[in-house]
């Protein structure tokens, strides 16, 4: 039987992921690996196997890359995804799928003209515990949902140490397209902007505070950004994300999810829930949920959204997310940046519109 061919476009600390599932899965294969470090492309290549690109023009005219995974700074999606689009091939994007609604038009609208498959890696749809937490929202557990608060923050050493660009971005690109999307995969928006049951966000107010790493670590970015966001039925979301935690901290990130219904609660604890801790100079939590590896194969749910997509691509169906989800989330953000330029809150037009 032939095998799909991918290929990864950015292999930093995210991108080897995309091109371990790549070489771990049946029935597909890593045709492919760029980066604009060489070296990085090579020892990637070197483990996991795959040819070496330094420009994805290069690599996109390969005809043996029938897919790829765009996993660049979130500023650079638009120019790498369009070019693979417009080549025919399928692509799955790191979210954000884009840093404007032009852009993420662009590639939404492109991707339909072509016939292609696109899909963004939400992979928190793929996490158990918001699985769980899914399915007892769906078999009516909590009864109708009032408010829900979730925190997803990263130490400083994110964007001081970890992300050479985050100056070119912020904490609400890079954690809160995560937040956003889970909320309104959780509350069927997507369905009741079709008519369908669900819920659907009506207004939104953001704050923002800068100072930390603006002042101190001379990164032009805010440190944080604390967004309230109601709903069409009255339920109320708050959402907190933050770039400032102290490197002292055991994860690198602090995840912590609550919804409280008429009849119940569901409470998650994403990061710190002391399943696994390791003593030593320090203390850590290893990772035994987001993308573990056992036997030496990457698992997990962040794996698994991956895998996902070549799965879908191998079999000729279609991503549990595609660009329109991208898309919706996009605009929630600018929201949120429009709220906290204004100082006051914003009403939530059409997120899925096309």
């Amino acid at each position: 039987m032939s095998q799909v061919g991918f290929g990864v476009i950015g292999v930093g600390t995210w991108g080897k992921l995309h091109a371990e599932v790549y070489a771990s899965t049946p029935g597909v294969r890593l045709q492919a690996i760029c980066d604009a470090d060489e070296g990085r492309a090579v020892d990637v290549a070197q483990e996991c196997g795959g040819a070496v690109y330094t420009r994805f023009d290069a690599m996109l005219d390969d005809p043996m890359v029938h897919a790829v995974s765009v996993v660049l700074p979130d500023f650079l999606h638009a120019e790498a995804c369009l070019a693979a689009i417009r080549r025919g091939k399928h692509v799955l994007v790191e979210k954000p799928l884009a840093t404007t609604e032009e852009e993420a038009l662009q590639i939404v609208e492109a991707a339909r003209e072509a016939g292609v498959t696109l899909m963004v890696d939400f992979h928190n749809r793929w996490s158990p515990m918001f699985c769980a937490l899914k399915d007892a929202l769906d078999r009516g557990d909590l009864g109708a949902a009032r408010y829900a608060y979730y925190r997803l923050n990263d130490t400083i050493y994110v964007p001081t140490g970890m992300l050479s660009w985050a100056g070119r971005s912020t904490v609400a690109w890079f954690l809160a397209s995560h937040c956003l999307d889970t909320l309104l995969w959780l509350f069927d928006s997507r369905s009741a902007a079709q008519g369908g049951p669900g819920d659907l966000p009506v207004r939104l107010m953001c704050l923002t505070r800068s100072g930390v790493l603006t002042d101190e670590r001379n990164v032009t970015t805010p440190d944080l950004y604390l967004t309230t966001v109601e709903w069409r039925s009255g339920l109320v979301t708050v959402i907190e994300n933050c770039w400032i935690l102290p490197e002292g901290e055991p994860s690198v990130f602090d995840l912590k999810c609550d919804v409280i219904g008429s009849k119940g609660a569901f409470h998650i604890d994403g990061s710190h829930h002391g399943a696994a801790r390791l003593i030593g100079s320090g203390a850590a939590n290893p990772d035994v949920i987001v993308a573990p590896r056992i036997h030496g194969r990457p698992t997990g749910f962040a794996a698994e959204s991956i895998r996902h997509f070549a799965d879908c691509i191998a079999g000729g169906a279609q991503p549990m997310v595609d660009g329109i989800d991208g898309l919706a989330v996009t605009r929630m953000i600018l929201l949120m940046e429009e709220s906290a330029r204004r100082g006051c809150a914003v009403e939530v037009g059409e997120l899925f519109a096309t």
